[in-house]
């Protein structure tokens, strides 16, 4: 079994899609597989599956899960495989096993005899067994000097800690001590094009939030004024960028940067050249309302997203005028509670851009044959069919994807593809619905398939609709991104 196919199922689980990444470890054929590798990924499912299980069936589960982890390790000196059985023990309530497997371990780490592994990860199974025999400091110790080893390693050090916080919660110690281990926060960027002529007030503000706020990764687009300073000064503090733009890099470049004079359009091509990640949405024309709500959504969803993976938190921010309001994403984020931190610029300028195209956002939603008549079509806003396909049109992707899992619940075979983005609001909804066709084509059974990050918008929006990235679909037009949900996935 190829080594890339294992790194897919292990991501899906990191994620926390654990029957998504079971389902796919069973239906690769790899229950029965002897390979190291395999069976140190079924434990860690199993063991996964057990810590959501009540009764019997979670002692069970923890069970299968050491037994995959002792096989794995079998005659070799492979401290990865000990250190998770010696840890599931102690879940499963067999504290004796797993003082004797820690033990095992750290004689392994001290003679130096071992399979070879990173800097970090032999720091991480030396704290783990540590931890485990219950001298909680010298794990903090051992685990400061790993992270110190890869300061970057954040997934890494995201399931480091997740570990770590079981163990604590079985034995009822307090897990304070590694809170100021945990990865660097994701930061949502977004703020007014119009800046007083002198910024040190607007530069010592955002400053002094990215010294407090420390964010590893910082989202949003690159508009002219606070946005790409706020770019910049993230960058120069050690974060990294991803910039989400609401339509194509020259068309974006012409409205929204170059356009407002200055040296803004230099900037842009240096923090473009800089960028971590680029994502692109795609759109009808040039600029429109829509597209920028759409792309403030995506970037929001991705820092939750990211949050959510490496087990930190999601803030934004915003520069604004103390007569603007917020924007809906804002609202939306500030609706559920989370934190958004504001700088209100009394003194800044108004600034007059180009005039956006008309659009508006509707999700379109596309499924072989006909629905199933059971289904309510209650928030359905438009219907037809083509080519064999079912079409239902939505004024938001929560209520497409509200009908989506309804379509599945009764007819789990079906194949849907879900395309969101602005469209021309003359347009019909068989214009408009070539991409959800070509989605529904690519989709498997017993699932959506959707355009990512478009789709990420639902980690703001609706997170119990979690897609998990799927490669490209590949098209006459062009290639593109996707994201997938399984029915079975759902929370």
């Amino acid at each position: 079994m190829t080594l890339p196919l294992l790194a897919r199922i292990r991501q899906i689980a990191r994620s926390g899609d654990v029957l998504r990444a079971w389902r796919l470890f069973e239906d690769v054929g790899l229950l029965e597989s002897r390979d190291s590798e395999a069976l140190s990924l079924k434990g860690r499912l199993l063991k996964d599956r057990a810590l959501r299980s009540l009764g019997p069936d979670r002692s069970d589960l923890l069970d299968q899960a050491q037994e995959a982890y002792t096989r794995a390790a079998g005659g070799r000196r492979a401290t990865y495989p000990l250190i998770n059985a010696a840890t599931i023990a102690l879940l499963n309530g067999k504290p004796d096993e797993a003082h004797g497997l820690a033990r095992q371990v750290l004689e392994l780490l001290e003679s130096g005899d071992h399979e070879p592994e990173t800097r970090y990860w032999l720091g991480a199974t030396a704290a783990e067994a540590k931890l485990l025999l219950g001298d909680a400091r010298a794990a903090r110790l051992a685990l400061e000097d790993a992270v110190k080893a890869a300061p970057q390693a954040w997934e890494d050090q995201a399931a480091t800690l997740r570990q770590f916080q079981q163990i604590l919660e079985w034995t009822g110690a307090p897990f304070g001590l590694f809170d100021h281990l945990r990865p660097p926060a994701s930061l949502y960027f977004s703020g007014i094009i119009g800046l007083p002529q002198d910024e040190a007030r607007v530069r010592a503000e955002i400053g002094a939030m990215l010294d407090r706020v420390r964010p590893g990764v910082v989202f949003g687009a690159l508009a002219a004024g606070s946005d790409i300073l706020i770019a910049e000064m993230a960058i120069a503090a050690g974060a990294r960028l991803h910039v989400v733009l609401p339509t194509a890099i020259d068309a974006f470049r012409e409205i929204s940067v170059a356009h407002f004079g200055g040296d803004w359009a230099e900037r842009f091509d240096r923090l473009l050249d800089d960028a971590d990640v680029i994502d692109v949405l795609e759109g009808p024309g040039r600029l429109s309302g829509a597209a920028v709500h759409l792309a403030a959504q995506v970037a929001m969803g991705l820092a939750i997203r990211r949050s959510r993976v490496l087990a930190t938190e999601a803030l934004a921010f915003h520069v604004g005028r103390a007569f603007d309001e917020l924007s809906p994403p804002e609202v939306e984020w500030r609706r559920q509670g989370r934190m958004l931190h504001e700088l209100v610029l009394d003194e800044s300028l108004p600034a007059h851009g180009a005039a956006f195209d008309p659009a508006v956002n509707r999700a379109v939603l596309a499924m072989p044959g006909p629905v199933p008549a059971c289904c309510d079509l209650t928030f359905v806003t438009r219907q037809a069919a083509f080519e064999g396909f079912s079409l239902l049109q939505f004024d938001d992707p929560v209520a497409a994807m509200d009908q989506a899992g309804a379509i599945l619940r009764v007819a789990p075979e079906s194949r849907l593809g879900l395309d969101y983005r602005p469209t021309c609001p003359e347009k019909s909804l068989i214009d408009i619905a070539e991409a959800a066709i070509v989605l529904a084509r690519s989709a498997n059974e017993g699932s959506v398939c959707a355009h990512w990050p478009q789709i990420a918008v639902l980690e703001l929006l609706a997170p119990r609709y979690r897609f998990e990235t799927a490669g490209e679909v590949v098209t006459p037009k062009g290639d593109f991104p996707i994201g997938l949900f399984c029915q079975d996935s759902a929370d």
